[in-house]
């Protein structure tokens, strides 16, 4: 008797194992089918401008419409609004209005996603409406596409002609605007889809990167905590009236393809349009002078090292990487502007303003006796940016 009883008790706890791991098993797959079923959706979905003779059930209508209210919206705001036509005469109205949904003429449903002002922000945010509605879209050309519907996304707005039309064969008040019209039905073609993934249209933290620069940028500036950022009007004690003479600072520009350094003992710091800027020259004659006039950004550094400033003050980097020779370790800030790991304080800035000083406006003698003795360098431009970044060890 008691044999049976522990045979019994093992039988239930095996089956009870026995179902965990399909549980398991089934939730995983679940999971992994969920992904699947998303991502084939979405690269499954093509333009379907042919549909069959049938209706869409309004079951069917009401989910597209869920869709599509499911999608994102600033603030949520939700400034859309929705048509379903399903009459034939209104259909072929909109064919009619608006010559890139001409097949609507020959499908049994077409949804025209619009914009409510109402609902909509006012002022500068104003066009956010566009994204939302947008969005919108997307859901129910995706929602239609997994219930084995065919769906074309026809653009209406901006053209002021096509809204008009649209607005009158749909007696639109004055705030409702059209944003397009998807037309619907069950697919009577069945195109291949697109392959549209395309690496040149992918930058990786900045414009024009790829992705192995990227990482490489990472290694670089990523891990090092000796610098801290700061507030540049409130934490840094220098007097802008010698800040830029003595031993000088550092300038650098360029990129991480290339860039060059000097030293600069000329310069300023103040505001101008609004904003913190700071204000360097450079004369032509010099190498940074191509990668100030290439470049949008451009770093001012300190170094307690009195040799940086006289090493790259009296070398060109046309005969060579100075900063090499100094033994000094390029890092980049999140614009991928250079600067050193041994400086002790780097700030960066984003170009405002520049040009080369213009002759006629040296309104006495001392500009034009200090161009006179030292014509060989060229006339200095002058380079204003706004500080963008402020950091010190």
């Amino acid at each position: 008797m008691k044999v049976s009883y522990i045979i019994i008790i093992i039988l239930v706890v095996a089956v009870i194992a026995l179902c965990i791991c399909l549980a398991k098993s089934c939730g995983n797959k679940v999971e992994s089918n969920s992904e699947e079923i998303v991502l084939s959706n979405i690269a499954s979905r093509t333009s379907i401008r042919s549909y069959e003779d049938k209706a869409v059930e309004k079951d069917k209508v009401d989910k597209l419409l869920k869709a599509g209210m499911a999608a994102p919206s600033a603030a949520n705001k939700q400034p859309w609004h929705f048509i379903v036509v399903d009459d034939k005469a209104q259909l072929k109205a909109i064919a009619k209005a608006t010559p890139n949904a001409r097949m609507a003429a020959e499908a049994p449903l077409a949804i025209v996603v619009c914009g409510d002002m109402d609902k909509a922000f006012e002022g500068t945010a104003r066009g956010f409406w566009v994204q939302d509605a947008s969005a919108a879209t997307e859901n129910i050309l995706l929602a239609a596409n997994g219930m084995g519907l065919g769906a074309v996304w026809t653009g209406t707005y901006p053209d002021k002609e096509r809204c008009e039309a649209v607005q009158k064969v749909l007696q639109l008040p004055d705030n409702i605007i059209p944003l397009n019209t998807i037309v619907i039905g069950y697919p009577a073609e069945s195109p291949e889809p697109k392959q549209k993934f395309n690496e040149a249209n992918i930058s990786y933290n900045m414009y024009g990167q790829n992705k192995d620069a990227s990482v490489a940028t990472q290694q670089e500036t990523v891990g090092n905590p000796t610098f801290s950022e700061f507030d540049i009007k409130s934490n840094i004690n220098v007097n802008p009236f010698n800040f830029f003479e003595g031993a000088g600072v550092i300038l650098s520009a360029g990129d991480k393809t290339a860039s060059n350094a000097m030293t600069i003992g000329w310069g300023g710091m103040g505001t101008l349009w609004g904003r913190n800027v700071v204000t360097v020259y450079v004369a032509p004659g010099r190498y940074t002078h191509e990668f100030m006039e290439k470049h949008n950004y451009f770093t001012v550094m300190t170094f307690k090292d009195k040799k940086v400033m006289e090493y790259m003050g009296s070398h060109t980097g046309r005969d060579g990487d100075k900063a090499k020779a100094l033994g000094l370790h390029t890092l980049y800030t999140e614009n991928g502007t250079p600067y050193y790991e041994e400086a002790d304080m780097v700030i960066e800035c984003r170009m405002l303003y520049g040009m080369p000083f213009d002759t006629a406006g040296f309104r006495n003698a001392i500009p034009k006796d200090f161009y006179e003795k030292r014509a060989d360098a060229g006339i200095h431009s002058i380079y204003i940016g706004e500080v963008v970044k402020a950091i010190k060890k």
